[in-house]
């Protein structure tokens, strides 16, 4: 540390931390070693010679090198945190067509990087917020932006290669170094957290960002969706109260293929055991059939004389799943569930010679994907990404259906989890820039993964889902860390913003009732107004460099509208020098202006000076131009609903999913990250946490007001919204509209 280049109160704060690291690290990687001996002592002995040969002398080595293997990780330590510039730029710098070279590798090498690399992002992913946190501090001793988990000095993964760096001169065998990384993974899951939490709270009384906050963290992908399973549950405890007893009389008609509807009839008939066996085992689908009884027997009561009396032969259950399986083999296509249906009857009766049935439990599972079906096809956007994905999941999904009814009753299915993350990419309010070819990447091969098993199991569903929700955890933590920049950069323009309003206000009274010459008033409205911001912004108005600028403003002010004020000092043209340089201002224009400023109110040997100078000052960018709010004309007032709309925008404690439409009148899902208390800025991101178009509190509060926005209980993925409208159109249809919690109204 002594050898870095940093700025001394970087090297300080970097110097107490390393302080801290020695004296926590210099306790655990004795004991880690210690651990590590035990374990390997307790090991069962080889039988092989030279296996047990290398356990022994990992033993000794591992109690001899305690010594050596503290100093050299502590050394690792220290050398990444005086490396912490170098390591920076170095990563910022492209590389003009690198040289690729390829080597054979052992398969230690190749298993050490995979155990380490695992073992830093389990790691990470546990201590994600501190990380962030420590990250954003060490962007700031830096000089540059924030630290990912990847290159901090102290984050997971220069912490497990110092660990395998001073692994090296211990001479350990194979299965010693992997012991004694799992004995590091298992000390630091207990110790690094408090270690990270105790850095943070190191640098922040150092003064590095002290007061730095975090946006609560969003809504994971995949989260269940507890209005369907309590819709499956009221029609469950409303099937209990009814019964059973004359419901299938007149409910086995059917308006997509009625002819079948009264073989099932006899098929129920002759097996009353089976449905109650079917019944018992899951409760919320055999309510789900209640409820798809009573729709066919008004659609019957609707459309009489179109029921299909005769009995059919009932289709065993394996035969149909063998039958859909067939059609995946011979890539047969259909444009819904029913489709299918009527493709696998036609099939089965040209094989076996006569028509035949479905199993009642068959027949059901088939329309009621078909409803779900067709409503998610009204959720979703015509030739969209999720529309083509979706189409290809509908024969898988009719498998699973078939194969597993709790795919209707379990809001946490894999099969469920799978569709309403693909099912996202096709929404009809997705923003165009919410496309990202790594988002769609994952569905892309989460769909092909289940294409690829023309059987369609649950477990490859299963496997599916997890590595699609692994991904999209990993691009929500992006998209929070995204957002959480984007936040403290609106607080940065919400201070600029109020230090101008003060400087402004200042000006304003200073100047109340004086008549300023012409260039005299263009100054203190441009560039006198960025000087007393800046003050204001880096050691607020309590302090002497604030007193000091305004008295030098009254100076100013002075000097041309008194006769008898006496022109500037040396110290206050001094003070006039340092602060407009600060705001960007160039030698020769600060000379000129402080020159013309000494000569007072008699300038007139001068004529030609001003407007070359007032020329400057309005062309001269202004302190944070770009990212200060523009300003705007004035607009009319706002109206009672409008003011009522804005106040509610205020009062949001968290960060609020939103739709808004745009020019064309499409509806689009955005969320509102942050609402400024003082000032009339907003923040406003989409999925991936990058800043959008809308930034002013007054505009969302008209178009809230006018029904242009509307504010969501949650992000409902189409799916979840279009389940949740199936299961509310059957109990109204049920006659029970009130049995569906909230009157059915989620937000959607």
């Amino acid at each position: 540390m002594a050898n870095t280049t940093l700025p001394r109160r970087a090297r300080q704060a970097l110097e107490r931390v390393l302080v801290d690291v020695r004296a926590e690290m210099g306790q655990q990687l004795p004991q880690l070693l210690q651990e590590s001996e035990l374990a390997l002592a307790r090991a069962a002995p080889s039988s092989d010679s030279k296996l047990e040969s290398a356990r022994l002398t990992s033993i000794r080595n591992l109690g001899r090198g305690v010594q050596a293997f503290s100093r050299r990780y502590l050394a690792s330590i220290e050398t990444s945190l005086a490396n912490l510039q170098a390591t920076r730029s170095a990563q910022g710098k492209p590389t003009d067509h690198p040289v690729l070279e390829l080597q054979l590798l052992e398969d230690e090498v190749v298993s050490d990087e995979t155990t380490l690399v695992n073992m830093a992002s389990r790691m990470e992913s546990r201590n994600s917020l501190a990380l962030q946190l420590l990250g954003q501090r060490f962007g700031v001793l830096a000089g540059a932006p924030a630290f990912d988990g990847e290159s901090l000095p102290l984050g997971p993964y220069a912490l497990c290669n110092a660990l395998a760096d001073a692994a090296d001169k211990l001479e350990l065998s194979r299965y010693a170094r992997l012991l004694l990384f799992q004995q590091f993974e298992k000390a630091m899951a207990e110790f690094y957290p408090p270690m990270l939490d105790a850095l943070n709270a190191r640098l922040a009384q150092d003064g590095i960002l002290p007061y730095l906050s975090f946006v609560p963290v969003r809504v994971r992908p995949g989260s269940a969706a507890p209005a369907a399973a309590a819709a499956a549950a009221a029609a469950a405890a409303a099937a209990e109260d009814r019964g059973h007893a004359g419901e299938h009389a007149g409910g086995h008609g059917g308006d997509s293929a009625p002819h079948q509807d009264a073989g099932h009839a006899g098929s129920a008939a002759q097996s009353p055991s089976s449905s109650a066996a079917a019944e018992a085992a899951n409760p919320g689908f055999a309510a789900l059939q209640d409820l798809l009884h009573r729709r066919r027997a008004l659609i019957n009561k609707l459309r009489p004389g179109v029921q299909d009396e005769r009995a059919r032969a009932q289709l065993p259950h394996g035969e149909v799943l063998g039958a859909l399986q067939h059609m995946r083999n011979t890539a047969t296509k259909a444009d819904s569930p029913v489709d299918f249906r009527q493709i696998l009857l036609a099939q089965a009766r040209q094989l076996h010679g006569h028509g035949v049935s479905l199993a009642e439990a068959d027949n059901d599972s088939f329309e009621l994907l078909n409803l779900f079906m067709n409503q998610l096809q009204r959720e979703l956007r015509k030739s969209s990404p999720g529309e083509t994905l979706v189409d290809r999941l509908r024969l898988p999904l009719v498998q699973l259906a078939m194969r597993d009814q709790s795919f209707f009753t379990n809001a946490e299915h894999p099969g469920r989890q799978l569709l309403d993350a693909v099912s996202l990419a096709g929404a009809r309010w997705l923003a165009d820039d919410d496309l990202d070819s790594q988002w769609l990447g994952l569905l892309q091969r989460a769909v092909a993964s289940v294409q690829h098993d023309s059987d369609a199991g649950l477990d490859t569903f299963t496997d599916a889902n997890q590595t699609l929700q692994a991904g999209l955890q990993a691009l929500a933590r992006k998209a929070e860390m995204a957002e959480r920049r984007q936040v403290d950069a609106a607080r940065g323009r919400e201070k600029l913003e109020v230090a101008r309003r003060r400087a402004q206000t200042e000006i304003a009274r200073l100047t109340e009732g004086r008549n300023l010459p012409e260039f005299q008033t263009a100054l203190l409205e441009q560039a006198w107004v960025d000087v007393l911001s800046l003050a204001h912004l880096r050691n607020g108005e309590h302090s002497d460099a604030w007193l000091q600028l305004l008295d030098v403003t009254t100076r100013i002010i002075d000097t041309c509208t008194a006769e008898s004020a006496p022109p500037l000092g040396p110290t206050e043209l001094e003070c006039m020098r340092a602060a407009l340089e600060q705001v960007g201002y160039h030698s020769e224009n600060v000379e000129a202006i402080v020159h013309r400023l000494a000569a007072g109110g008699d300038a007139a040997d001068e004529p030609a000076t001003d407007p070359d100078l007032l020329l400057q000052l309005g062309t001269q960018v202004r302190l944070g131009e770009g990212h200060a709010p523009a300003s705007k004309a004035d607009a009319p007032l706002l109206s009672t609903d409008e003011q009522s709309a804005m106040e509610l925008l205020r009062t949001l404690r968290e960060p609020a999913w939103v739709e808004i439409e745009n020019d064309q009148g499409q509806a689009q899902r955005y969320r509102l990250a942050w609402v400024s208390a003082h000032t009339g800025q907003i923040l406003v991101v989409n999925r991936r946490g990058q800043r959008t178009s809308h930034d002013e509190l007054e505009t969302l509060a008209r178009k809230l007001a006018e029904g242009q926005m509307r504010l969501l209980v949650g992000d409902t993925p189409p799916a979840e919204a279009a389940w949740d409208a199936t299961i509310t159109s059957l109990l109204r249809t049920a006659g029970e509209p009130d049995a569906l919690p909230d009157g059915g109204n989620h937000g959607h």
